[in-house]
């Protein structure tokens, strides 16, 4: 059985170089120590393990819940140990000889790894700035990554914002022989759906799985930690199973919310808290101190993020840091194992009507095309519906992710247009569609999700935060084990007609108070778009960067688009606040990161 380590911290940084150059390659910042090893130059920071074993040599930054960085060495001659750990790491592993390295990367890539090759020399680091540093980095923007945070809101891997400079992808092992990178999955997540029973025997069985990923992923120390609480069910029901565990210890939560109606769960969380005996700790956000903290996110974040939740992530983790927490526990990933995203459901409906007949989906399509052309709201609901069913997946699942995409020709420049296809994003996720075995409908655009909208939006959102305040993260729900036992539940119990969640809440009757179990998923958003329209102070704002001479001078969007954007937002006609926030907070990092250099 692998050993169980001691929890450790994941707050540091490390860069590795590799080959000829490898003494040159690093420029080795302030605060980092640093040293020379024949080939191999190292630069850490902070909590990073380094250690041997059967004269393999490795350094991590690591928090495993079971499992030990001295077995990672084999994976330098491709035997896996690490796919049988549990918990985050990044790690490298290299030969005494310096010839030869391996890369690991933790199940759903919870710490960011990168690597650039050039000229024999392998240069991998924690954070992407310190390739950026480098003098063997050409610092040139990369326009399809561009492209692709337009879309997906962030620089999916293996690309990076910078040319040239890749990300390694969840659940990645990279091997460096000297003179080439190849890199390999060694896990994604499986889809049996062998498991069978009663409703009331899987939800027992089900229940009994997530309280066991929870117990193990609490650390040790009782003060030292809290926990997340937005007040929607897969963080509530975490606060609520720690805290059943060890009564005279109340359980910290850490809620923040916005004077904003429609964007404030503060009431949830504070019930969740009193129903359960937790410690609440609850703070709300203004408009003025969001546009502040957008400056942390700019510097938090080593690529453009574009996703506004950064803001109260961040706040969230500020509010922590504020007790002395070095642990936070989060209820990411749940959605994405228990079926609780709408779109699910949503898409259960238009996966049957993918299904009819040709010809009478044919027919309803040109119903659906009459329609769009009148200006009633519901007639325009139906174009969309059909237009919507009528594409396979994941076609049909990127038209929620394809800003860049759908006003390609309006908002792109004629030079830019010509560096990235209109299709590019499509076709990058239609690959990461086809990865992973054998799986139904509803799994496979779940399987999508894990690998996309947590691995590279969710996670790197949180661990951005956290890292900022000097906070560590924990994901019971993402546990590699309990992920594989959800998969073997049939999608019927993850979503059952137009019931999310099905089964998760019978397995959580009793451990999650009934208003939280019933209540509408509301997410953990910004108000941007009531800003955008009401408050003058940040449309201001949000124009000084998009038209400053500085941003046009980069040729990439067109003046005129993104006015009418603005505009019609202001109007109320359509809601396109995410874009413009994805153009500002793109405009702005660039200018810290790039700009500067």
């Amino acid at each position: 059985m692998p050993v169980v380590t001691d929890p450790a911290s994941v707050i540091g940084d490390f860069a590795c170089a590799l080959g000829p150059a490898a003494a040159r390659a690093l420029v080795v910042p302030a605060g980092y120590a640093s040293s020379v090893e024949g080939d191999v130059h190292i630069a850490t920071r902070g909590a990073v393990r380094r250690g041997e074993a059967a004269g393999v040599r490795w350094l991590a930054l690591a928090d495993l819940v079971e499992g030990r960085c001295d077995d990672g060495v084999a994976a330098l001659d491709g035997e896996p140990p690490h796919a049988r750990w549990r918990g985050r790491f990044a790690q490298l592993a290299w030969s005494a000889d310096g010839r030869r390295m391996v890369a690991l990367t933790d199940h759903f890539s919870t710490l960011p790894l990168y690597v650039l090759e050039r000229d024999g020399t392998v240069l991998f680091a924690s954070d992407l700035r310190l390739i950026l540093a480098s003098p063997l980095c050409t610092r040139e923007v990369d326009p399809l990554a561009i492209y692709h945070y337009l879309n997906f809101a962030y620089v999916p891997a293996p690309l990076t914002i910078c040319a040239g400079v890749q990300h390694l992808t969840p659940g990645t092992r990279y091997a460096w022989d000297g003179a080439h990178g190849r890199s390999t999955r060694y896990w994604l997540p499986a889809y049996a759906e062998d498991l069978r029973g009663s409703d009331d025997q899987l939800a027992r069985a089900l229940r009994e799985q997530i309280v066991a990923s929870v117990h193990d992923h609490r650390p040790s120390d009782a003060r030292s930690w809290g926990c997340f609480l937005s007040g929607g069910t897969d963080s509530s029901s975490i606060v609520s199973i720690l805290a059943s565990e060890r009564p005279g210890a109340k359980v910290r939560s850490f809620s923040i919310g916005f004077a904003e109606e429609g964007y404030d769960e503060l009431g949830y969380a504070e019930l969740v808290a009193r129903t359960v005996g937790a410690e609440p700790y609850t703070a709300r956000v203004s408009r003025g101190e969001a546009v502040a903290l957008l400056e942390r996110v700019v510097d938090a974040w080593d690529q453009p993020f574009g996703d506004a939740s950064a803001v109260p992530t961040l706040a969230c983790a500020a509010l922590a840091a504020t007790q002395s927490v070095d642990t936070l526990l989060a209820g990411d990933g749940g959605d994405e194992i228990y079926g609780g995203n709408e779109r699910y459901a949503k898409d259960q409906v238009m996966e049957t009507f993918h299904r009819l007949p040709a010809p009478l989906k044919a027919l309803a399509r040109g119903v659906g095309r009459i329609a769009g052309r009148s200006s009633s709201h519901f007639l325009n609901r139906v174009d969309n519906f059909t237009r919507r069913a009528s594409l396979p997946n994941p076609d049909r699942f990127y038209t929620d992710d394809s800003f860049g995409s759908d006003d390609y020709d309006d908002l792109l420049t004629p030079a830019f247009r010509a560096r990235v296809p209109r299709d590019a994003s499509l076709d990058f996720m239609r690959e990461v569609y086809a990865l992973g075995g054998s799986a139904g409908p509803l799994h496979r655009i779940m399987r999508l999700d894990l690998a996309m909208a947590i691995a590279q939006n969710d996670l790197y959102k949180v661990h951005g935060a956290c890292r900022a305040h000097g906070i560590s993260a924990r994901y019971p729900y993402l546990d590699p084990r309990l992920v594989a036992w959800t998969g073997r539940l049939p999608p019927s119990y993850k979503v059952r007609g137009t019931t999310k969640r099905y089964l998760f809440k019978q397995a959580m009757v009793g451990i999650l108070p009934d208003d939280v179990l019933r209540k509408k998923k509301q997410g953990f958003g910004l108000p941007v778009a009531v800003w955008l329209r009401n408050d003058p102070v940040f449309q201001g704002f949000v124009r000084d960067v998009l038209f400053d001479p500085r941003s046009l001078a980069r040729g990439m969007f067109e003046r005129a688009f993104v006015e009418r954007l603005l505009a019609e937002h202001a109007r109320g006609s359509w809601d396109h606040s995410r874009g413009i926030w994805q153009l500002v907070v793109l405009e702005l990092w660039l200018r810290r990161h790039f700009d500067a250099a």
